[in-house]
């Protein structure tokens, strides 16, 4: 396990497991105690029953899929659903291997590099550079991805991570208000596949209470929110929210033990290779683009 640390947080994290998150503990700006907001993979657990992952380089579903051959198809690296659909890109479960670390008790900063499959090295994505990068100071983490295309051609991809919060340790998440910067809904289909942006009511504007609400939804930030909009929560006992955001979209998924909430800011909807309103990332051979996820504390 890696721990990444300042003096009030620390950040749990496992490089040789799929890069993992275990615990992220925050320091409140109020009174400065701590609270772990994330519910990480705990072992013996499947991969994906909890904890948090990359998606690259394509978010949730996507189908037809053009990396359905070898060498990424079959392997350990691909994953469906029951119906078939491939599910959160190549890279969810690859090793991390540190490329650089900077400790101090106010900010501190690890990169991790990405030990790609032998079988890809002379493919399309053994010309892509990927970095991830995690910066934590007491009241946030900031979650930063370059990717690098060293190819010839031109590119497309969709980026998104995949973490579940929790308030504490508190058993449930029905106490907790969810809240935004407003969303319209993006209508999914019977693949769990986007249909249609629904712009005709604005979701997630005003504080919504989890309790009785499932969720299983995708969410499109509204235009003068692209590079702003963020999803929220909050515990009416306490005097801080957690702040989610950096991503267009946002994945928002309750499991059946509602022990916690996964929020998932992604640069696209799934399917974004064939759904018109997917917002793509295209990247120009040669050139590199950073992404950027956040989670904050703040007091109200």
């Amino acid at each position: 396990m890696y721990r990444l640390k300042t003096k009030k947080a620390y950040f749990d994290v496992l490089p040789d497991a799929g890069g993992q998150w275990i615990d992220l503990v925050l320091s409140s700006p109020v009174d400065f105690s701590e609270l772990s907001v994330i519910a990480g993979h705990k072992s013996p657990d499947p991969f994906f029953a909890s904890g948090s992952f990359l998606m690259f380089p394509w978010v949730n579903r996507l189908e037809p899929n053009p990396w359905a051959h070898p060498p990424f198809y079959p392997s350990t690296n691909w994953l469906t659903d029951g119906n078939g659909v491939s599910l959160h890109g190549l890279f969810h479960n690859l090793n991390r291997k540190v490329l650089s670390e900077s400790v101090s008790d106010k900010a501190s900063t690890v990169s991790f590099g990405f030990e790609l499959p032998e079988e890809w090295k002379d493919s399309f994505l053994g010309k892509i550079n990927l970095t991830e990068t995690y910066i934590l100071t007491d009241h946030e983490l900031k979650i930063r991805y370059q990717v690098t295309n060293h190819s010839e051609e031109d590119i497309s991809f969709a980026l998104g991570i995949h973490p579940y919060f929790r308030w504490g340790k508190e058993e449930n998440i029905d106490d907790l208000y969810l809240f935004g910067t407003g969303f319209y809904e993006v209508k999914l289909g019977d693949y769990l596949l986007p249909e249609k942006v629904l712009k005709d009511i604005v979701r997630l504007e005003e504080e919504t209470k989890l309790e009785g609400k499932n969720y299983d939804s995708l969410f499109m930030a509204k235009q003068e929110h692209e590079k702003s909009s963020y999803l929220g929560f909050f515990s009416m006992n306490r005097k801080e929210k957690i702040l989610v955001g950096g991503g267009n979209f946002y994945q928002v998924y309750i499991p059946g033990d509602r022990k916690s909430i996964a929020i998932e800011p992604m640069t696209s909807t799934g399917n974004f290779l064939h759904f018109s309103e997917s917002n793509p990332v295209g990247l120009p051979k040669k050139e590199q683009k950073t992404i950027e996820f956040f989670i904050r504390m703040e007091s109200f």
